[in-house]
């Protein structure tokens, strides 16, 4: 790739960073760019980025860099700098875990809302030997009853959620929590047990022998808080290394502060900026998941349109019923610092940089990138599911209930047929698949999307729901959604928890599709063209959607009426 500035080694932080001859010299630093006038564009952004000295005012957590979007609510700034302050946490991280492997505790389960499972899935992510997380974001009852399937007496309860008021969280919690009592007893659960959440909320309550409290920057939003407790505890617990991932990042949070064209941080903003228009194409989703999941939401809040692609897939091209549309541009994001020469046309961007370092990078870069789009790159997600009953659907095919909106044509009754719709109102942009569904049992889920590229004529981004926050971050959307959901199994608990030990509170099946149901309302009250197909019968449903996917021709068969 060509190199982001003269003299052949990018915009490279190396020693300097380090603070002093006798820490140890993190990994260097570069961001790399390619393609014109992508490249071009991307200087002349970050320059002007630079003159406008947004680097050092970034660094001051001066809000006063966000604009008009911004505005509304004051941007929180608290991830500014979050590294430096966190590094008390390292050694807090390592006692309690030290704790916790005495009483025999070396597994870590954490019930979080889907940003503090994204930053602990991230910092886990950074140790290549691998961590002992099973993180749960959701209700639906076959995932967590996988997670409960074994290995109690050796877990570590953690419970993440900012203002402690989730549903979801709430829920997931009670199953779980009975569960891990009924091996260990109440005593034992309560001394493992560690909330992470802002000061006053319902989950402040220490006590002794347990839980143990983290409390979180109520100034730090969820998708900014990798480097903070949401992050750094729950992987630490479960081995990650976190003096090494706080070393590299504070490296970079001290030389990023400059208001230099070459800074690395205005470079990647200048790139992200220089994509408005195109879609960013995310190449890292299959080697480095975690990561590529966390960035996904954080660039779509600054108002990027994403697609996570495998690293080789012509976007927005292949043959199929519709023709191949091609977005207006296309740029090739390498965040993991691996990744080829981009393709003709395209542009391409790449950062070389340590986990901690690349967080900071990332983070200070989609931040900017929504100052110079005025878009609002703090926007909270949808509000929290409120349970009711599932709105009748448009109609049934083959155990699959279809819910789409008016841009359904009239007469439409089969499952291809809407996938068909679906992909005409799309006009070129990006179709968003998101699958409330189980990563496991229904794994076979996750091949369609290829297929699906191929019918729809259209880039196709597929992620397991809610981890992978497609379109609900409260940006601009341009993307049409398709949204994959189930009954449950048929027990609305996991089967290994008994009736009786269970508290009262919402089913975990009715709350899983109250949480779908909420992001689907609120891509659909910003315009966005939405189809939800629910399997009614999960076996027939998933034969019946692909069959509709891998057909070459509409099928306008009759339906199975409810």
């Amino acid at each position: 790739m060509n190199e982001a500035t003269p003299g052949g080694d990018g915009a490279d932080l190396g020693s300097a960073a380090t603070g002093g001859p006798s820490a140890p010299a993190p990994s260097p630093v570069r961001v790399r760019l390619a393609g014109e006038p992508f490249a071009g564009a991307a200087r002349r952004i970050a320059a002007e980025l630079a003159g406008e000295t947004v680097a050092s005012r970034l660094a001051d957590a001066d809000p006063s860099v966000w604009g008009t979007r911004a505005a509304g609510a004051p941007p929180r700034t608290g991830w500014t700098g979050l590294a430096a302050r966190s590094r008390p946490l390292a050694g807090q991280v390592a006692a309690l875990r030290e704790r916790f492997a005495v009483a025999g505790a070396h597994r870590v389960l954490l019930v979080g809302t889907p940003d503090a499972v994204a930053a602990a899935r991230v910092v886990a992510g950074t140790d290549p030997g691998g961590t002992r997380l099973t993180a749960l974001d959701s209700a639906d009852p076959v995932q967590v009853a996988e997670a409960l399937s074994g290995e109690l007496a050796e877990t570590v309860l953690v419970v993440a959620d900012a203002a402690g008021t989730d549903p979801v969280v709430a829920a997931v919690t009670r199953v779980v929590a009975a569960a891990i009592a009924e091996e260990v007893g109440a005593d034992a659960l309560a001394a493992r047990t560690v909330h992470l959440t802002e000061p006053g909320s319902p989950l402040d309550v220490p006590g002794d022998p347990g839980p143990v409290v983290v409390t979180l920057d109520a100034d730090v939003p969820g998708r900014f808080g990798v480097l903070g407790p949401l992050g750094l505890v729950p992987a630490g617990l479960a081995g990650a290394d976190v003096p090494a991932v706080l070393g590299d990042a504070v490296a970079a949070e001290r030389a990023l502060a400059a208001d230099d064209p070459d800074n690395p941080a205005l470079l990647l903003a200048g790139a992200l900026a220089a994509g408005r228009g195109s879609l960013l194409a995310l190449r890292d989703a299959e080697r480095s998941p975690a990561l590529t999941g966390w960035l996904a939401p954080l660039l779509t809040a600054a108002g990027l349109t994403v697609v996570p692609v495998p690293p080789d897939e012509p976007v927005g091209a292949g043959p199929g019923p519709q023709e191949p549309t091609a977005p207006a541009g296309v740029v090739d994001v390498h965040a993991d610092g691996t990744g080829p020469r981009p393709g003709p046309g395209h542009g391409a961007v790449r950062l070389d940089a340590g986990p901690g370092a690349a967080v900071v990078l990332w983070q200070a870069a989609a931040a900017l990138a929504g100052r110079v789009l005025d878009t609002d790159p703090f926007a909270p997600a949808p509000p929290a599911p409120a349970d009711g009953p599932d709105p009748e659907p448009s109609f049934v095919d083959g155990g699959i209930a279809v819910h789409a909106g008016d841009w359904l044509p009239p007469g439409t009754r089969t499952v291809a047929g809407a996938l068909d719709a679906l992909a005409a109102v799309a006009d070129g942009a990006p179709a968003v698949v998101s699958a409330w569904l189980d990563p496991e049992s229904d794994a076979s889920v996750a091949v369609l999307r290829g297929p699906l590229v191929a019918r729809l004529g259209l880039p196709v981004a597929f992620g397991w729901a809610p981890a992978c926050r497609s379109g609900d971050t409260g940006a601009p959307d341009v993307a049409v959604h398709c949204h994959l959901t189930g009954d449950g199994p048929g027990a609305d608990l996991p089967g290994s928890v008994g009736a009786g030990t269970v508290p009262p509170g919402p089913g975990l099946d009715s709350l899983h599709a109250a949480q779908a149901r909420a992001v689907v309302d609120d891509q659909r009250r910003r315009g966005r063209p939405v189809l939800r197909l629910h399997l009614t019968d999960r076996l027939a449903g998933l034969v019946t959607l692909a069959r509709a996917v891998t057909s070459t021709q509409t099928s306008t068969g009759p339906s199975t009426e409810p």
